[in-house]
């Protein structure tokens, strides 16, 4: 598949983004890893990992499949694949890999038990189409599991209407972006179309208060999608006032003693004939 069937990333390149893709992996950390030991991934398998960005993915399936097993990352982009390389340097992590690639034109000079992607799927133009081709990596009765957001889901109780003004915003954003906000829900039809076993699904929920890094990933995703929000006139910036977002939002969960309810993290995984 060319990399033009991959979709432009909506939330953009910057360092601001950067940081905040760093909070995203420390709210939701634990929760991946649950979800990939939920679906199947255990001590010994050979895992691919798919869109694996700086590799906080690998590295966390490179723990559980342990010595006996390996992990190779994939990306297509060289630039996020060396901070990948560093980031397993830096824990001496030695069973995992890291090559360019772009989906699903992966090779691999042994079929692998496992193929995870997490966010990957909402970013490519045909879901069923590069889960197909990548079931050419499994071996006979492989598992498959995905990862993705529910972005709707996000809220806070009781409610703060700042909150759920936000989670619209996004939403919008990401729809205007040719993304479907809740992805995470279609990953169980996917595999199905794909031509895999019945799925399992299962999600999880990372939360926190007014004076947690939630609050922070809310107006940070905001900050990041400001100029997909102004080019489509889904607010105005005035209306939005990103330079007072984040304390506006921790006042507001604060007077209400709110929690604020991520969006879903949701996983589905199958079986490959």
């Amino acid at each position: 598949m060319p990399e033009a069937a991959l979709k432009a990333y909506v939330m953009g390149q910057s360092s601001e983004e950067s940081n905040r893709l760093g909070v995203q992996d420390s709210l939701y950390a634990e929760h991946t890893e649950y979800l990939l030991r939920t679906a199947g991934v255990q001590e010994g398998m050979r895992v691919l990992d798919v869109g694996c960005g700086t590799g906080a993915v690998s590295l966390a399936l490179a723990r559980i499949v342990g010595p006996d097993g390996h992990v190779t990352g994939v990306d297509m982009d060289p630039a996020v694949l060396a901070i990948a390389r560093r980031n397993a340097a830096a824990l001496s992590t030695r069973n995992v890999a890291f090559e360019q690639a772009v989906l699903p034109d992966v090779d691999l000079p042994e079929p692998v038990d496992a193929v995870v992607g997490r966010l990957i799927l909402i970013h490519v133009d045909d879901p069923v189409g590069v889960v197909k081709g990548l079931t050419r990596t499994l071996r006979r009765g492989g598992l498959v599991t995905f990862q993705d957001f529910n972005v709707s889901r996000l809220r806070a109780f009781p409610e703060v209407p700042l909150v759920a003004q936000c989670q619209k915003w996004i939403s919008a954003a990401l729809t205007a972006g040719g993304r479907n906000p809740d992805m995470g829900e279609q990953l169980a039809r996917v595999l199905r179309a794909a031509g895999l076993s019945e799925p399992g699904v299962a999600c999880a929920v990372p939360t926190g208060g007014a004076d947690s890094a939630a609050v922070t990933l809310v107006a940070e995703s905001v900050n990041s999608l400001m100029p997909v929000i102004e080019r489509n006139d889904i607010a105005d910036p005035r209306e939005v006032g990103i330079d007072t977002l984040h304390t506006r939002l921790a006042k507001a969960c604060l007077e209400r003693q709110a929690t604020i309810y991520l969006p879903d993290l949701v996983a589905a995984w199958a079986r490959a004939d």
